[in-house]
């Protein structure tokens, strides 16, 4: 008994083609429409993640509580740390290094300007810490849907209640890494160095900086490799998976999720064409493929019985 693989017919061949390049220029456009128009960020997206593995997306956005931005003792440490750091990255004078205490000096007068306008929000919300934490922790918030409402309209409220202060002390972080990167001359750049991030302290190792940075690169590769069918395996479930994450921010059947059936089904797609060697119908994985199978033997089962005929 001989071992045969599946055929596929003529039509269902062009199909998958069809399949593989439309979802590799899907992600290709995704990645090229996030570059042209910059500023794309993760921190909304992974901040509202539900269901429980919510915790863990939310961990990737640097403060997610502010507990850190709204301690003006530990931004001040911060930025004194972010300095030196810069400084050494680039080797400062003595002249830019007093360029650069001059610029924290200045930055802390507006992250000062900014606790002293919302200081009443500021303090209304620290003291209700304890009470969402008891909420969060109270199994009858979680389980019964009317009062899990409730739960989450407390919370929302809560949280708004120091946004714009955040968003103030976000825009004053970005200013500042923004000047002391500027201190840099041309020669201390082109030695090689590298742009100084800013970090928040408890600052997880993967963090939203560094996921929208990888995220535009990843879609416009992993489009390409799509669409000439290239390494189709690898690029179809590196896509699988990254969309099952997606999936998995807002998980099904969580309260307050989103739907996300279209990702689920991009999803399938792209483990099907991941699994289903797609790359070798009007792709480059032909080559291999066909290099690999070129002295390739044709496989008899052990238990195979030929029958005699009289």
């Amino acid at each position: 008994m001989l071992l045969r693989k599946a055929h596929l017919s003529f039509l269902a061949i062009l199909a998958l083609i069809a399949l593989r390049v439309v979802v590799g220029w899907h992600f290709f456009m995704e990645g090229t429409d996030k570059v042209q128009k910059g500023g794309f960020s993760s921190t909304g997206f992974l901040s509202a993640a539900k269901g429980p593995l919510a915790k863990t997306f939310q961990s990737m956005v640097p403060d997610f509580d502010g507990s850190v931005r709204l301690d003006e003792e530990k931004m001040k440490k911060a930025y004194e740390t972010f300095a030196s750091e810069a400084g050494a990255l680039f080797q400062f004078t003595e002249d830019q290094t007093a360029e650069t205490q001059a610029i924290i000096s200045a930055t802390r007068k507006q992250l000062g300007a900014v606790y002293k306008e919302w200081k009443p929000k500021i303090d209304e919300y620290k003291n209700g810490i304890p009470r969402v934490a008891n909420l969060e922790n109270d199994p009858m918030r979680s389980n019964v849907s009317s009062m899990r409402k409730q739960r989450d309209e407390i919370e929302s409220k809560w949280k708004s209640l120091v946004k714009p202060a955040l968003w103030d002390i976000d825009r004053i972080n970005n200013e500042f890494e923004t000047a002391i990167n500027a201190l840099a001359t041309e020669a201390q750049i082109d030695k090689g160095k590298l742009f100084a991030n800013f970090k928040l302290p408890g600052s997880p190792p993967i963090d939203v900086k560094l996921i929208d940075k990888i995220i535009p690169i990843f879609d416009m590769s992993v489009g390409i490799l799509l669409i000439i069918g290239l390494l189709t395996p690898v690029a179809g479930l590196a896509a699988g998976i990254f969309l099952a994450s997606v999936v998995l921010t807002q998980f099904p059947g969580s309260y307050g999720s989103q739907p996300t059936y279209y990702q689920a089904i991009e999803m399938v797609s792209c483990f099907f064409l991941a699994f289903s060697d797609a790359g070798r119908y009007a792709g480059l994985d032909f080559i291999p493929w066909s290099f690999w199978n070129r002295n390739s033997q044709t496989i008899v089962h052990p238990n195979a019985i030929v029958a005699n005929k009289y």
